[in-house]
């Protein structure tokens, strides 16, 4: 399968574009599925994948294949030291998960992809979520995703309706055991920063629960200069 969009021209895109082929679906990638997916022809595919993985971006295994390398989590590991964002949202999410009692994260959009920030690792009993760093496709739906398209500007009926009820519940989505809501997350200033969730079992969690977790989320969140609304 090849990728929808054209390869960028410059050879830096190039290579950040071969990275951004990565998932948590697609952890290992030999040189003619990569080649396919980029748009990219082997040869020029083949020299970039030499300089990333130099810079060890990237790791070439016994099989010919590649796979992200250790370079990647020292910047994770920057960008979490640094993030003022996660800085002041870990503790509200703490927070938020001992008040209702379900799992609460926060997420980002990159591309077509969530990416989660920072999630509460308290209430473990059942697990069919996103870890910290992990990213999911945008087109696999669920609150976090239709949340993160309708506040980046997406069109649609249905991000209208979520734009302006301020929230999106997702029941059965993703996993048919699970239901979430999702809210806006804006610093002081309206800049839109991310989707905060807070997700647990469907039989567990009525919609008219999921709506009362709002109230809870914004009052946390405010005591770290952060906002639901702009």
């Amino acid at each position: 399968m090849t990728s929808s969009k054209r390869p960028p021209a410059g050879v830096l895109d190039r290579g950040l574009w071969l990275l951004s082929q990565f998932s948590m679906e697609r952890k290992k990638l030999p040189l003619k599925e990569l080649a396919s997916l980029s748009g990219l022809d082997k040869a020029t595919a083949l020299r970039l994948l030499k300089v990333l993985v130099d810079w060890g971006y990237l790791v070439k295994n016994a099989d010919g294949s590649y796979s992200p390398g250790p370079s990647n989590l020292r910047l994770a590991s920057i960008y979490r030291a640094t993030s003022n964002t996660i800085t002041r949202i870990e503790a509200p999410i703490a927070r938020i998960s001992e008040r209702v009692g379900q799992t609460t994260a926060f997420f980002v959009r990159s591309g077509e992809e969530r990416i989660c920030l920072a999630r509460d690792h308290a209430y473990q009993d059942f697990r069919y979520f996103i870890e910290v760093g992990g990213s999911v496709s945008l087109s696999e739906g669920g609150a976090a995703a239709q949340l993160l398209m309708a506040y980046s500007g997406e069109a649609g009926e249905r991000h209208d309706e979520t734009r302006g009820r301020g929230y999106y519940i997702s029941r059965g989505e993703r996993n048919r055991h699970f239901a979430s809501v999702a809210m806006p997350l804006f610093e002081s200033d309206g800049q839109f920063l991310g989707a905060l969730t807070i997700t647990g079992l469907a039989v567990d969690l009525p919609d008219d629960d999921l709506i009362g977790f709002v109230d809870i989320v914004r009052a946390e969140v405010a005591g770290a200069g952060l906002s639901l609304s702009r």
